[in-house]
């Protein structure tokens, strides 16, 4: 099934919870909604389930308009935060119930609830209560009653939250083996980068009801639109330093706290005609900033070092600013030691200060 919202917004008196969104999204693709609490993302999930009623624009299943169609008409299935399993029913009562409230026969409900649940592989637990079982069982059994209606469009909201982070992780490959093998097109809402960037074909990234980006992992990570995005996508976070663009000899630097850089001649020339004035957020991803004992590039003091395994995260101070870095633990440098620090200057970012809009993207 294919959806299309087109124009898309949700007031609540003065509140715009969503302001005029629009997305396509393909048949069987697995997108995501993604953003800080209070960015819409939920509200756009509701709206879709028909929930909510929109205030303007349209909703589209394939070519069909659906703001007037009733919830269990639109042929859905939701799972919530909060699994919402009714606590007094068996697991099997659990999972069939929207089957016996259409009266579906009980072999019927029989057959598909044992389908349904030897996808998730939790055949075994149809007879116990909610009580008797972990969350990630109570989810599974969530996803099931939400499965076992054949929905051509599954809404799932924020529905590994609960979970510790062992069993998320675990839990996030099985969601998206399982969308994959019945090519359900599904909607994700979450606030947690790790979750969209993992599972999602694309990640729709919102704040403040307003559509940030909508772009594939990849895209999101090394190429965001806006400094919103890149602050907002990445763990450990992006280096980001106001700077100012000046120009000596025919070259062009940024100049900042801490830091003065010649940028190559493409990415000056590119900036000078995106730039609509000389204030700048210079960003850089930890990994792309390298640390050396050689006293070559900027020079700057190593502030705390954080191990995380295979890699390091190095806060290194330099005049005013700090940075993050990562770093290999063959790198033997501890805190208050001297080094040196490079940029990769091929994956710099720079944005508009003002209008937060990226300087380098055609």
């Amino acid at each position: 099934m294919k959806v299309i919202l087109k124009d898309l917004s949700k007031h609540f008196g003065n509140v715009k919870a969503v302001n005029n969104l629009n997305l396509e999204i393909n048949d069987g693709e697995f997108i995501a909604l993604l953003g800080p609490s209070g960015c819409g993302k939920t509200t756009t999930l509701l709206t879709v389930a028909g929930l909510y009623k929109p205030t303007r624009g349209y909703i589209y299943f394939n070519d069909r308009i659906v703001n007037e169609v009733s919830p269990k008409d639109r042929k859905i299935g939701m799972v919530f935060q909060s699994y919402a399993l009714y606590p007094h029913m068996t697991v099997f009562d659990n999972i069939t119930f929207p089957l016996k409230l259409k009266k579906t026969p009980r072999e019927d409900r029989k057959r598909k609830a044992l389908d349904v649940a030897r996808l998730v592989h939790i055949e075994g637990l149809l007879n116990r209560k909610p009580a008797q079982l972990s969350g990630g069982q109570q989810q599974r059994v969530a996803l099931c009653r939400a499965l076992i209606k054949e929905p051509e469009i599954l809404l799932l909201d924020e529905p590994l939250s609960n979970l510790d982070a062992k069993l998320r992780a675990a839990m996030r490959s099985e969601l998206k083996r399982l969308q994959k093998d019945l090519s359900i097109t599904t909607i994700f809402v979450t606030h947690d980068q790790v979750e969209a960037m993992t599972m999602a074909d694309r990640v729709a990234v919102m704040n403040e009801g307003v559509l940030q980006q909508f772009s594939n992992p990849d895209e999101l990570y090394n190429y965001p639109k806006s400094l919103f995005v890149a602050g907002f996508i990445g763990s450990p976070s992006i280096n980001l330093i106001d700077v100012s663009l000046a120009r000596s000899n025919g070259k062009f630097f940024l100049k900042g706290k801490g830091v003065q850089i010649e940028l190559p001649r493409e990415i000056s020339s590119r900036v000078e005609s995106n730039s609509l004035s000389p204030q700048l957020v210079f960003g850089i991803r930890p990994e792309h900033i390298t640390v050396n004992q050689k006293k070559e590039g900027i020079k700057a003091e190593v502030y705390v070092v954080e191990p995380l395994g295979r890699e390091n995260l190095v806060t290194i101070k330099t005049s005013d600013i700090s940075l993050k870095v990562l770093t290999s633990p063959t790198l033997k440098i501890g805190p208050e030691e001297k080094v040196w620090i490079d940029f990769n200057l091929d994956k710099i970012m720079l944005f508009d200060k003002e209008t937060g809009r990226s300087l380098l993207l055609r």
